[in-house]
Parts: structure tokens; C-alpha cells; sequence
């Protein structure tokens, strides 16, 4: 890492930023693909559009083809990200991976709402034809993931200061160890 300071726009986070989007892309196209395999998939099992009523909800194909897909396709966004995306990030040491997870899945719900927002202004309130506004709203809800799993979830200072956390608190868990022996 250079020593020299740089601002948030550096070089290296814009390298970032291409990797990340060409991954939501492809996680846009899956989400499609697995959309319309899990939907051919149901309709081939119930014969009704609708699946099944829980309480006062009436769930239908596509809505359980939709969740089926986004999980899928959510995984394999975080994967792609860790291992190429940020994979400079936490080079010299190994973080918790399912703390990762669990803030990309918090910053992914955030960018999720982010999306519903801006799709319901543009598209609900001001009329703006779906598919324009659908990427105007996926573009949104992207650089808002971008920039919080770049400062938070895959932030390398961040990382070291859980890891060392991790470190001092099993010092501490052995010494108490040690002495509650002697």
C-alpha cells in the first residue's frame, strides 16, 4: 500500500468500482435467467398461479421464483466481489467471512430500498417509462452498495481492527484461562 494519502476517487477505487459493477451486471442477467428457469420449474409442480396462502398473504409463482433467484444471485454477487472485487482488500489477513456476508446483506437490503425509492418516484409518481427508470434506480441502488461495502464491509483497516479485537479478546480469554489454573 503507498503511504501517501489519497482521496476517496482514487485510481485503485475506480478499478473497484468497474469490477463491482460488471458483477452486478451479471447479477442482474442472472436474476433474469434464474427468474425464468424457477418460474418454468413451479409451473411445471402446481397447475394455479398461486402457491400457497399464509395468513392473509397470497404467494404466487413468481414471487417464490423471485426469492429463489435473488438468494442465489446475492451469494454468488458476494463471492465474485470477494474474491476479485476487493480481493486487494484483505490480502494480508484472512476476515470473517460471514461477518462479511451479514454486512453485505445489510448494505444489499439498503441498496434494495434505495431501488424500490427511486422506482416508485420515477416510475409510480412522475411516469417515466419503466425500463428507464428501472436502471436509473438499479444504478442508484449500485454505487450506494459500492461505496458502503467499500468503506465497511471490505474496508482492510476495519478488517484489522476486528481482527486484532478477536486477537486481544482471546489473549485475554487465555490469561483468565491461566490464572483461574493456577
Amino acid at each position: 500500500m503507498k503511504n501517501q494519502k489519497e482521496g476517496y476517487f482514487s485510481s485503485q477505487r475506480g478499478k473497484r468500482f468497474i469490477k463491482f459493477f460488471l458483477i452486478g451486471m451479471t447479477g442482474w442477467g442472472l436474476n433474469l435467467l434464474f427468474l425464468f428457469l424457477f418460474g418454468l420449474l413451479l409451473d411445471a409442480f402446481f397447475v394455479n398461479d398461486i402457491l400457497v396462502i399464509i395468513w392473509v398473504f397470497v404467494i404466487r409463482k413468481g414471487v417464490v421464483a423471485s426469492l429463489l433467484s435473488m438468494i442465489i444471485v446475492f451469494v454468488f454477487t458476494f463471492v465474485m466481489n470477494k474474491i476479485w472485487t476487493f480481493r486487494e482488500q484483505g490480502r494480508e489477513f484472512q476476515p470473517n467471512t460471514l461477518f462479511q456476508f451479514f454486512q453485505f446483506t445489510l448494505i444489499g437490503l439498503t441498496g434494495f430500498a434505495l431501488f424500490t425509492g427511486f422506482m416508485l418516484w420515477l416510475h409510480g409518481s412522475l411516469n417515466w417509462n419503466e425500463y428507464l427508470a428501472s436502471s436509473i434506480a438499479f444504478f442508484v441502488g449500485l454505487v450506494n452498495n459500492f461505496i458502503w461495502n467499500d468503506l465497511w464491509t471490505f474496508n482492510p483497516k476495519l478488517i484489522e481492527k476486528r481482527k486484532l479485537k478477536r486477537e486481544n479478546k482471546e489473549l485475554r480469554k487465555n490469561k483468565q484461562t491461566l490464572s483461574e489454573e493456577e
